[in-house]
């Protein structure tokens, strides 16, 4: 309901974009572009997972310092997918609060692409719309995604590629900790 909502309203701006032989990437963040293994097995993350990390998190703000600080910045992790991406053209879409995010990005560098974080996964599905038409301002002629979790797109590929007169390509993506890849495989069987 909510995403027919959306749609309606961006119907019109829609309509009047161009359509560019020029494809656009958009990405996750963790564990597609950098793995967060090493946190999961940390003390303080053991026994937390979704609702839970974000409430403790926001209860504990030294400690997303110190997650930073330890586990992020200088660190390696693979430019295989990094390097693909196009500074103000290509996205990085993820999802869990600003206030851990927003540091993970800055101390990995790559606050220098564009990038929108969501609350819910769901919302991945409308800020990729919303992107295309409010921020490229054209329909690009295919949509490639690197997803740890591709699920969201799966299920709503039809959604995208008729909304947006465009091709939806999805990779599925396993890392190999943050020394490399373990799968980067494209999902054929849509």
């Amino acid at each position: 309901m909510f995403l027919e909502k959306e749609l309606k309203k961006l119907e019109t701006k829609k309509n009047s974009l161009e359509k560019k032989d020029i494809d656009l990437i958009i990405s996750d963040l963790d564990d597609t572009l950098f793995s967060t293994h090493e946190i999961i097995k940390k003390d303080y993350r053991k026994w937390r997972r979704w609702w839970e990390w974000n409430i403790f998190l926001k209860e504990n703000p030294h400690i997303i310092k110190e997650i930073i600080k330890n586990e992020y910045k200088n660190k390696d992790f693979p430019q295989t997918i990094v390097s693909k991406l196009r500074i103000n053209h290509d996205l990085i879409l993820t999802k869990w609060i600003e206030e851990y995010q927003i540091p993970k990005f800055k101390a990995t560098w790559l606050d220098k692409f564009n990038y929108i974080i969501t609350e819910h996964f769901d919302e991945k599905i409308t800020e990729t719309i919303k992107y295309v038409i409010n921020t490229l301002w054209f329909i690009p002629s295919k949509i490639i995604v690197y997803e740890d979790r591709p699920d969201i797109f799966i299920e709503n590929k039809k959604i995208i590629e008729d909304f947006l007169w465009t091709k939806l390509e999805i990779i599925y993506v396993e890392m190999d900790w943050n020394k490399g890849y373990k799968k980067l495989e494209k999902i054929t069987w849509l």
